[in-house]
């Protein structure tokens, strides 16, 4: 059976920004980041491929300092904004969990994780 958990709305991430949340599922705690690009939300489980441990470095910072990257704190490895693909740092050639989310077309664009 699917369930949904509301995240928060579009306007809560700023463009081209991330935002972490934690959240209680049925499974137990989840950790996860969503990435704005435009119109685009992406959902991303904050697991570090390489020692299973969070990414961002302070709340809400998941991103290289350019910008064009998510990035490990720990590593430095850097994944794809597209795919969550990694690309360079000791695990290149893995991927970051991909979540399914979907906004709502409410009047505020609401964000919800589908499980």
């Amino acid at each position: 059976m699917m369930s949904k958990y509301f995240l928060c709305n579009k306007q809560d991430i700023p463009n081209h920004k991330t935002r972490g949340f934690s959240i209680d599922i049925e499974q137990g705690k989840l950790e996860l980041f969503l990435l704005r690009q435009d119109d685009r939300v992406t959902a991303y489980k904050n697991h570090c491929p390489h020692l299973g441990i969070t990414l961002n470095w302070q709340p809400d910072e998941f991103m290289s300092q350019d910008g064009s990257h998510i990035q490990c704190s720990t590593h430095g490895a850097l994944f794809n904004l597209e795919d969550g693909h990694c690309i360079a740092g000791p695990c290149t050639g893995e991927n970051l969990t991909p979540l399914t989310s979907q906004i709502e077309h409410h009047p505020d664009g609401e964000i919800w994780l589908v499980t």
